[in-house]
């Protein structure tokens, strides 16, 4: 039949018909782009964990090993990182061995990065440097085989003030999952005021949400998909470890601000040094804190398209509990062997006692049981060695009960538990109007976030009061039962910390004629021992409001 007869030409165009559908199908299948699926991120992390490698009823480096693979067992795209201070202040199987031994097993634990925290510089950057670089003296490091941290300390917002740059890594990059991600730390710009001034002589402190945003465009332009805020700085809550509604009424302090001012580019933000728990979420971004000392583990689980960015985020708090868990093996050898290494020191027998004392304070008093015992201490010691009027130590460097067990002494360890920094005591002489403005500066309005109060000797008391809707008055001062004379000179003895202005005491740095007088821990172990009735007179009191 002819090209051109019509039957011809029907059945060519009845046979375009009904194949035309059919070819722009399968143009469409393979013209139309694939719909990648979300892609699930888990990011465990700590803070706060002050080297409590030892087992502990919740916690313990053995312990949160377990609880850690157990959970990265499920998790096909995880991560772990930390949010500061995780030495410094710690208890003696650590501190013994200059923090060696917690360094190397939070290595070992697969830690790839962490925020610097104000404790990790207690003894200066250089020994943070040496410590993180696995360098030994010839005799060798304290813990033997130290080979220092295999992860990095951030801090994107401390500098030399002499050259202007950052002193650690301001980040680090991960690819993960298909995605290059950020992990951006920060140390609390507070540091001046909770580090001894010559730990940290030559070192800026910038704002931390400032410091942050200005480095995004840096890190977009590197390749950086996901932003992760690792921030030595947090929030108080008095709400549950883990809230399903992430709203955490009640959520305050300077953590809360950073988080409002922080960048939309930043997925979720890791917070650390208030050692609160709590799974927050502020203008729908993800605020995480793991409490302290390996208690907690949070998990943030973010789910994110092929771009990064962000789907969901839901996070956990999990419990590291000794009565639930099995100890990893191997991790448990190594605390063995930190406390072999220690076991002398940390036994030595100090007293036996009836009572114990707690540092919380409890209204309408704004003195502990325990800051009694050590301020009293600190006098004591002094007026052996030089003389002092008045004994003052802060709240802040008061960090455990003290524990009476019956039938069992109190050791070495349990007095360095309280006292873990290695402070030397000083001797300096203040007016008394300098004292009195050093009193008032102890009331309210109190700075949020953390301890101020000094605790102080027996023989000084002082009552404030309040009435509604008018400022604070001090109603009275004593010292030996005698009121405050302002015109007298007064001599002070409290640790280095707290005489070189630490805490905003800024009042204590222009003291005179100072006297470094000895370890703050030779004088609660010597007051402890020598003296049977310094238990009995450490009862609440000498600090009352009205």
């Amino acid at each position: 039949m002819p090209s051109n007869h019509p039957i011809t030409r029907f059945w060519r165009a009845a046979l375009h018909v009904a194949v035309l559908p059919v070819m722009l199908a399968l143009a469409g299948c393979v013209t139309a782009p694939a719909v990648a699926p979300p892609i699930e991120l888990s990011i465990f992390s700590i803070n706060d964990f002050h080297g409590h490698i030892q087992p502990q009823p919740a916690g313990g480096i053995a312990y949160l090993a377990t609880v850690l693979n157990q959970l990265r067992d499920k998790r096909p795209h995880q991560v772990f990182v930390g949010a500061g201070d995780l030495i410094g202040a710690s208890p003696q199987m650590s501190a013994l061995l200059k923090d060696e031994p917690t360094l190397s097993a939070l290595g070992e634990l697969g830690l790839v990065a962490t925020a610097l925290g104000n404790h990790e510089l207690d003894h200066g950057v250089q020994e943070l440097l040496r410590k993180t670089h696995g360098e030994c003296p010839s005799k060798g490091c304290d813990w033997p085989g130290f080979k220092g941290a295999t992860f990095p300390y951030l801090a994107a917002n401390m500098f030399d003030t002499a050259t202007g740059k950052r002193v650690l890594p301001s980040h680090v990059m991960k690819h993960m999952a298909g995605l290059k991600i950020a992990f951006v730390g920060v140390v609390t710009r507070d540091t001046p005021k909770v580090v001894v001034p010559r730990s940290i002589a030559g070192l800026r402190f910038a704002d931390e949400a400032d410091t942050l945003n200005a480095l995004v465009p840096e890190l977009h332009a590197a390749g950086a998909q996901v932003l992760v805020a690792l921030i030595h700085e947090g929030a108080m809550y008095d709400g549950a470890a883990n809230d399903p509604s992430y709203a955490c009424p009640g959520l305050k302090g300077r953590g809360v601000d950073i988080a409002k001012r922080l960048d939309p580019a930043y997925a979720i933000i890791i917070s650390g040094h208030t050692h609160q728990a709590y799974t927050c979420k502020i203008n729908g971004r993800l605020m995480v804190q793991a409490g302290s000392y390996g208690g907690w583990l949070t998990e943030s689980r973010l789910t994110l398209d092929a771009n990064g960015k962000v789907l969901d985020a839901q996070a956990t708090n999990y419990p590291v509990l000794q009565g639930v868990n099995a100890p990893n093996p191997a991790f448990a050898a190594l605390v063995q062997r930190a406390a072999a290494l220690t076991l002398v020191a940390r036994s030595q027998p100090v007293a036996t006692l009836k009572r114990g004392a707690n540092r919380q304070v409890a209204a309408p008093y704004g003195d502990s049981s325990l800051g009694n015992l050590v301020a009293d201490s600190q006098l004591a010691y002094a007026k052996k060695h030089g003389g002092a009027d008045i004994g003052l130590t802060n709240s802040g460097g008061i960090r455990a009960d003290l524990v009476v067990v019956p039938g069992r002494m109190i050791t070495h360890s349990d007095v360095f538990a309280i006292q873990p920094f290695g402070n030397e005591l000083i001797a300096l002489t203040i007016s008394g109007a300098q004292l009195k403005a050093l009193i008032r500066r102890q009331l309210p309005p109190r700075r949020e976030g953390g301890p101020t109060t000094l605790q102080v000797s027996n023989n000084l008391r002082y009552q404030w009061s309040q009435a509604p809707g008018t400022g604070v008055v001090l109603d009275a001062i004593t010292v030996d039962g005698k009121p405050l004379d302002p015109y007298r000179d007064y001599r002070i003895v409290a640790n280095n910390f707290t005489a070189e202005g630490g805490d905003e005491l800024s009042i204590l740095r222009q003291g005179r004629d100072r006297a470094a007088i000895g370890p703050d821990i030779d004088a609660l172990v010597e007051w402890l021992s020598d003296n049977p009735a310094a238990m009995d007179q450490i009862d609440s009191g000498r600090i009352q409001r009205n």
